[in-house]
């Protein structure tokens, strides 16, 4: 029953996400082709799951040009939740479980990092950004990632009430202080290594990350 109203809650957060429209009338961004909150995977354990961690990265890209056709029907799926066409939760979830093994350049890199870089169980975890929207050139103004944190993101964190919280990007860094939650690790976001191509400080990286979400399960 508890985990009934948990996901309730997260479904009217993210319905109520995808209608706010703040930053782009404001005029702080430009949307992207996906002209909506995208609301990240949260694995269907993971109210059950052992440990629980909430990932957190800056903001959804844009997307590029090879990846069009999947992001019109992702924002049609996006449409349809919002607006209540015979689109669920689940709806989401499963295009987004389905296509997330592509995202990230190469093709796949995402799920190399976080998931088996991390060697986390991707049912078990649950995936947010600071900022919910893509913008045009992935221009994000640290007004719209405060505005978007204030609105939605600070309330996820307190509906998914993570163990462990991975900040991964700088842009996440710093809103350290307004989450609370005891054990955050800071990490780089697995984009920088895309622009790096340095193999080795990813690898050093990740088992740095490992270790500390180590250190805090046992110290928990």
């Amino acid at each position: 029953m508890a985990e009934q109203i948990q996901w309730k809650t997260i479904d009217q957060i993210f319905c109520k996400s995808m209608r706010c429209r703040k930053c782009f009338d404001q005029q702080l961004a430009e949307p992207a082709l996906i002209d909506v909150a995208q609301p990240r995977l949260i694995g269907s354990h993971y109210f059950g799951a052992p440990v629980k961690i909430l990932i957190i990265t800056p903001y959804p890209g844009c997307g590029t040009s090879e990846k069009q056709k999947p992001n019109i029907e992702f924002c049609k799926i996006l449409h349809d939740y919002r607006d209540g066409k015979n689109t669920t939760l689940q709806d989401l979830f499963a295009f987004q479980s389905k296509y997330i093994k592509k995202w990230g350049e190469p093709q796949g890199h995402f799920v190399d990092f976080y998931i088996c870089g991390l060697e986390l169980d991707i049912e078990e975890i649950a995936f947010t950004t600071i900022a919910w929207c893509a913008t045009r050139w992935n221009k994000h103004p640290p007004e719209m990632l405060s505005k978007c944190f204030s609105i939605n993101t600070g309330k996820l964190i307190q509906a998914t009430n993570p163990n462990i919280i991975i900040l991964s990007g700088s842009d996440t860094h710093k809103y350290s202080s307004d989450i609370s939650c005891n054990n955050i690790v800071r990490a780089k976001n697995y984009a920088y290594y895309e622009k790096t191509h340095d193999h080795d400080a990813e690898q050093k990286e990740l088992l740095r990350i490992r270790r500390e979400i180590t250190r805090l399960v046992k110290k928990n």
